[in-house]
């Protein structure tokens, strides 16, 4: 027992001691007309009964006077009475604390040395989630496996540790930590058994994934992997299921656990964002299961498993000469994919296209205000609409009366320059026979990946003469790219998938489906470039640029954006919004006559804003005169206008609106990145307080005011 906790004696020959028993004030000389009573009144309660001469004392010297001042002999028994029965009542109470204190460091002792053990117990099984983690990231799945089985079996001691302290479950407030407790270990329980189910699940692809272990797919060429790989995800449904199940079991049990119960910190280590973060990663988790599973269900279908064969249509985007939905539509191919392999049937030269599209369709203004060479509304212009799939619909639509074009197609496809590049940093250079060696080596003659530069050189450069399929190219180095991508080694493949998914999430690779499952499915996970409003952020921006006759001068132009947001007030916030665009390279001659390479000139850049629908511009610079107008489009309200920004200079767009806003306590916000543009970072001062994130695909964010 504790020196705290251990009853301490009581010294009656102090005055502080006497006055909390009896109430009575002890006076520092005594005298004959108000004697002291107190230490006979303590004795007669620490001392049994008391003694006769005691009592006899007591009773003799109580006496009785005519006033309040003076001595006089009492007619009843019943302030003595009254007397002993209070004090006696005190010392009850002070028994009482004594021994509550007694329990108390008995149960504090016992409490410490529980704790002590689950503290050891908590960090050894901390130590084997980060060995499992570790085993999984460096793609060893057995050592993964065995890291997750030993969490399991720590947990079993953990909450065998735990139970100890069951009787805290019937005392009241503290019957709340302690069921937290309980759903802690619930939520830990279910979370290791489904990255155990997971990790099951994952086995099979061992060796397609790149991870040590005993693939089902080891042997056979990368084609019959692929036909095996989709044949079998056809089967996983039921062990998504069950891993549905425990990730929804991990956020119910979490999500009982009140974090304001608990202190932001103890002794430095954080409390309550730590189980803010875990409520925050199970929601996440779930959500993310729900979102892929359909994926999952309808990639083999959409990559032709069982022998139905697609057809989708590819369009090749120039990113470096921006336009709405990620580039200028530059090429095209339609292509076959069967058991996920790929074989392109033709590919040509949008402007080919274009020549047999006789339609006559006017030009919209604001494209015939720049490109002043065109009369009417070309296939190759037909992406205004940053929606891709709103794009690609009045795109298709007007396609389908092209004569001669296949018709019978699944879907669109669209590619910009970034995914060639990063499939090239990945598989290596390629040799396209006619063409030349590509490569993802930054070229000096211009700054970027050569690749970039070589494709510009044969598609862009001017000549003395007609060249017919100058864009020709496309065809056969998609080719050339897919069958190095068939043969590549198993240690490839990780990165290849890595890198799809991310390109797809950046809005690189985007995807239009004419089945609706498909369709779905893709929208699911953010690849099918749909522009829409996130029902969990009131605040939405979505900076949409086109290169209007600039050449190819996105390749050297960035973007930054400043946003300075107010706390609500009468049901809008106020924000200040500054977006910085850079040119950091030279011009280049664009002289035709000249026949040299045009990458950069002065760029006429059609620039829209796109922010929830109500919010009211308050005032707007950097624009040219004239061009800045607003209007109200689905979910949201537009602003748009007009800039240029010439080589070697930068532009500075500043705008000042309101945004209904109805949240007094969090500032969420969407952030929507455009496809073909590179990362950007993003500054926001709300209220005062300053973050900076970089939007390298859709965002989230999320503060307090």
């Amino acid at each position: 027992m504790s020196d705290a906790a251990r009853p301490q004696k009581l010294d009656l020959g102090t005055s502080p001691a006497r006055t909390a028993l009896t109430g009575m004030k002890s006076t520092s000389t005594s005298s004959p007309e108000t004697p002291d009573h107190t230490d006979e009144v303590l004795r007669s309660v620490y001392t049994p009964h008391g003694t006769a001469q005691s009592r006899r004392a007591r009773r003799e010297d109580t006496v009785e006077t005519d006033d309040d001042m003076s001595p006089r002999r009492p007619n009843s028994s019943r302030k003595p009475l009254f007397a002993r029965t209070w004090v006696r009542f005190l010392v009850m109470i002070l028994a009482i604390l004594v021994i509550l204190g007694s329990i108390a460091g008995a149960l504090g002792f016992y409490t410490y040395t529980v704790a002590m053990e689950l503290k050891a117990q908590a960090e050894e099984a901390e130590v084997l989630g980060q060995s499992a983690y570790d085993a999984f990231k460096a793609q060893n799945l057995p050592g993964a496996q065995a890291g997750l089985d030993s969490v399991k079996n720590k947990l079993v001691d953990i909450r065998a540790t735990y139970n100890k302290l069951s009787f805290y479950g019937s005392i009241p407030i503290a019957s709340a930590y302690y069921n937290d407790g309980i759903h802690g270990l619930n939520a830990a329980d279910a979370g290791v058994n489904a990255g155990i189910k997971s990790l099951a699940a994952v086995t099979p692809y061992a060796d397609v994934l790149g991870f040590t272990g005993e693939g089902t797919f080891t042997g056979g060429t990368a084609e019959d992997r692929l036909k095996l790989i989709l044949q079998t995800l056809q089967k996983i449904t039921p062990e998504l299921d069950e891993i549905g199940a425990d990730l929804n079991t991990v956020e119910t049990e979490l999500a009982t656990i009140n974090p304001d119960r608990y202190p932001e910190s103890v002794g430095g280590t954080f409390i309550r964002p730590r189980i803010i973060q875990a409520q925050e990663l199970s929601a996440g988790a779930a959500a993310a299961l729900t979102e892929f599973r359909p994926v999952i269900e309808q990639l083999p279908s959409v990559a032709g498993a069982d022998g139905e064969r697609k057809k989708y249509f590819v369009l090749f985007q120039n990113d470096n000469e921006l336009r709405p939905t990620g580039g200028f539509l530059t090429a095209y191919s339609v292509i076959f994919v069967e058991n996920g392999k790929v074989t392109p049937e033709k590919s040509d030269d949008i402007y080919e296209l274009d020549k047999k599209f006789n339609k006559r369709i006017p030009i919209p203004p604001i494209l015939g205000k720049y490109l002043t060479t065109e009369s009417y509304y070309n296939l190759r212009d037909m992406n205004i609409d940053p929606d891709f799939k709103k794009s690609m619909e009045e795109f298709l639509t007007n396609y389908n009366l092209v004569p001669g074009e296949p018709k019978d197609i699944d879907g669109i496809i669209a590619v910009d320059t970034q995914v060639l590049t990063d499939l090239v940093r990945v598989l290596g250079p390629v040799e396209i026979p006619g063409y030349g060696t590509f490569s993802a080596e930054n070229d000096p003659k211009c700054d970027c990946p050569q690749i970039i530069y070589a494709l510009s050189e044969i598609i862009t450069r001017p000549t003395p003469y007609i060249r017919q399929d100058r864009k020709g190219i496309l065809g056969p180095m998609m080719g050339a790219l897919l069958q190095k991508a068939y043969s590549a080694p198993k240690t490839q493949w990780p990165q290849l998938f890595e890198i799809a998914w991310k390109d797809v999430q950046a809005r690189h690779a985007q995807f239009y489906f004419f089945d609706e499952t498909h369709q779905a499915a893709a929208e699911k996970v953010n690849a099918a470039g749909r522009l829409v409003k996130d029902p969990n952020a009131e605040d939405f921006m979505a900076i949409i640029d086109a290169n209007l006759g600039g050449a190819k001068s996105n390749l050297f132009v960035t973007y930054e954006v400043a946003q300075e947001v107010s706390a609500p007030e009468n049901g809008v916030i106020n924000k200040k919004v500054a977006i910085t665009y850079k040119n950091s390279r030279r011009g280049d001659n664009c002289n035709l006559e000249a026949g040299l390479l045009c990458l950069n000139s002065r760029l006429r850049d059609w620039n829209r804003i796109y922010l929830p629908k109500g919010s009211q511009l308050i005032s707007s610079q950097g624009y040219r005169e004239g061009s800045v107008k607003t209007t109200d489009e689905g979910d949201f309200t537009i602003v748009e206008g007009e800039f240029f920004l010439d080589p070697l200079s930068q532009a500075k767009l500043q705008l000042e609106y309101t945004v209904p806003y109805t949240n007094q306590e969090d500032y969420k916000i969407k952030l929507w990145k455009q496809g073909g543009i590179s990362p950007v970072p993003v500054t926001f001062d709300v209220n005062g307080g300053q973050e900076e994130v970089l939007m390298d695909k859709d965002i989230l964010f999320t503060t307090k005011f």
